[in-house]
């Protein structure tokens, strides 16, 4: 993409997931094979640390690059191990214990994190099934980044998918623009591109951000 091109379109039906039949919460394989196809070659070693339906790993395997992620939700985790052969590997974990996994240096880095608007009470890093907060949730995310640094190689990019989030009766969260500004203060942010939908019903939005970080120091 040309660097003075500051958006791009994607037209995509997500497939059914078959242990849930739920197409949601996740990007498209389009979107992951042009971001892969842009930021990396074969044989690099591409890293998720949100993994859930494993689209950045599949692709990964597909296109001969190798893919390493890791899923909190064992149900999840399972689908992606039954599709993964190796060297292509996803971990039942948690990403706030990084430092627990036996984990390469990176080449890059894809993903969707899980989303947390400023008024929920659950806490997206245990799946939703422990009591947080917002503020809490943007300590954790830069903690798990701070971690992620040290297992990317120098000058590697990091991409973050996320969108700003709604609720009904309650103001915008700036979700993308706050964890842009937290993941800042460990990488460089090189630029944003916004990557528009022709299928805004997956969303409450036709368009997210794809944040884009370089590993400098």
């Amino acid at each position: 993409m040309p660097k003075n091109k500051s958006w791009f379109i994607i037209s995509d039906k997500l497939k059914k997931i078959k242990f849930t039949g739920d197409s949601s919460f996740r990007y498209s394989e389009k979107f992951v094979e042009k971001i892969l196809k842009e930021y990396t070659k074969k044989g690099d070693k591409i890293f998720d640390p949100f993994a859930g339906f494993g689209t950045t790993l599949l692709m990964a395997q597909k296109l001969g690059r190798i893919g390493i992620g890791i899923e909190y939700d064992k149900k999840r985790y399972e689908y992606i191990k039954s599709k993964l052969k190796e060297p292509n590997k996803i971990i039942h974990g948690n990403s706030i214990n990084l430092e627990k996994y036996n984990l390469p240096k990176f080449d890059f880095s894809l993903t969707s994190p899980p989303y947390m608007r400023s008024f929920d009470k659950e806490n997206p890093f245990s799946n939703y099934t422990k009591k947080g907060g917002y503020t809490q949730y943007l300590k954790d995310i830069a903690r798990i980044y701070s971690k992620i640094k040290n297992k990317m190689k120098k000058n590697a990019t990091i991409i973050i998918e996320i969108e700003n989030t709604f609720g009904k009766n309650h103001p915008m969260t700036p979700l993308a623009w706050d964890v842009g500004k937290v993941l800042s203060d460990i990488f460089y942010l090189e630029r944003e591109e916004i990557f528009c939908r022709n299928n805004p019903t997956i969303s409450q939005t036709n368009h997210s951000y794809c944040l884009i970080f370089r590993n400098k120091n």
